[in-house]
Formats: structure tokens, C-alpha cells, sequence
């Protein structure tokens, strides 16, 4: 019995510990794109038609960007739904932003989209407004600058991020909190959901406790 109880501290501080690598890991970027190198992404449009391309998303606003002709440009997101990079789906949430897909069940899903805290970016950089290779610049299409020296200082400091939350219900976005959520509660879970809303354990900003409400739906 002791041995197992043993174990099971370990397993659990084993886990806590990833979890909170996790965490920092995703509080922090070390690029200003969601992944290091442009990947090979299937663009969705609607109908099921699909374009592929390489791809990232820019992590400043959270854009879609893709390389063409060697240069760097931001896509237009009017025809797109969503961008597939390899087990990574991105939802469009809105008419320039595209947010990781994080959980679904049936029509409804819960997606996170994650920019760059510019303030806290802004404070770190002494406040000022010319902050290094943040900017698209139009020179016969969107750019993205990218200044050598610029780059090795981010990399030792990373990026800070910001995380906002999305439920899309059978086809309408609405942003993660309890007035826009509980107009789509059942009425028969409208007084679990209630109890739910009063946990001091649960929150609105915890990823894990938004995966918690699909029930409700």
C-alpha cells in the first residue's frame, strides 16, 4: 500500500511538472510565428475545396501567412474556414484571425487564439513604438521583416503571448464567457450549468475548464 501511494506521488508530480512546462512553454514564443518554419498547410475553403501552401501563422494578429514567389504574404481570409498543418487545425474565428482548434464534439468546438501580448511586449522593450521585426510592410505585397540582431535578442527572451477563447456552436463564434455561453445552455442543464459558474475552482481563462462545458450544450 505504501509503495503504491509511493508511486502515485510520483506519477502525479511527474505530471503537474509537464504540465507546468506546458504552461510556460505557451506563455512565451521564441518566434513571432506559431511554428519556427513555414509548414506545408492545406488551406479550407468552403464546399470542401482546398488549396495547399506554405504556411504559418503570424503570431502579432494572429494572420494567416504563406510564402509565394519567395515572399512572405498575408492571405486573405474572406474564402477560408480553417488551415490544416499537419494534427494542427486552425479555425478562422473572425475576418483576419485564425485560432488553434482545441476541442470539438459534434458541431461544436472550443478554440484558443493566441497572439503576442504587445503591452507587456512594448514594457520589455522600454516602451517604445519602433519594436523589432513586429511589422508587415507593403512593398508590392505584405513582408515580414526580419532583422538578424533583432532575432537573436528575442530568441534569448522570447515572446510573451496572450490566449483568448472561442466556442464555435453549430456555426456561430462567440467569445468564452458566461453571457454569450449560457444562451446556448439546454434548459435542462441551465441549474447545472449554474453550479458549475459558482465552482471557485473553475474558470473562464483555464483551457481545461472550458472543455468542461460541452456537456451543457
Amino acid at each position: 500500500m505504501k509503495r503504491f501511494t509511493l508511486i502515485l506521488f510520483l506519477f502525479l508530480s511527474l505530471v503537474q511538472t509537464s504540465m507546468g512546462q506546458q504552461a510556460q512553454e505557451r506563455q512565451r514564443s521564441t518566434t513571432p510565428t506559431a511554428y519556427a518554419e513555414f509548414q506545408d498547410a492545406k488551406v479550407m475553403q468552403s464546399f470542401g475545396r482546398f488549396v495547399k501552401a506554405k504556411a504559418n501563422i503570424f503570431l502579432k494578429n494572429a494572420s494567416l501567412v504563406f510564402i509565394q514567389d519567395n515572399k512572405i504574404l498575408e492571405a486573405n481570409l474572406q474564402p477560408v474556414t480553417s488551415v490544416v498543418f499537419g494534427n494542427d487545425r486552425y479555425v478562422k474565428v473572425n475576418d483576419t484571425q485564425l485560432g488553434l482548434l482545441i476541442m470539438q464534439q459534434g458541431y461544436n468546438q472550443l478554440i484558443c487564439v493566441t497572439t503576442i501580448d504587445m503591452d507587456k511586449y512594448a514594457a520589455e522593450h522600454g516602451g517604445g513604438e519602433d519594436l523589432p521585426y513586429l511589422d508587415m510592410n507593403e512593398i508590392g505585397g505584405m513582408f515580414l521583416e526580419i532583422d538578424s540582431d533583432s532575432q537573436r535578442r528575442e530568441e534569448d527572451l522570447g515572446f510573451p503571448l496572450q490566449h483568448k477563447y472561442y466556442f464555435n456552436i453549430r456555426g456561430q463564434i462567440i467569445p468564452a464567457n458566461e453571457s454569450k455561453f449560457k444562451k446556448f445552455v439546454r434548459p435542462e442543464m441551465k441549474k447545472a450549468f449554474k453550479e458549475k459558474m459558482n465552482d471557485k475552482f473553475w474558470s473562464w481563462s483555464d483551457e481545461a475548464s472550458l472543455c468542461q462545458l460541452f456537456v451543457f450544450l
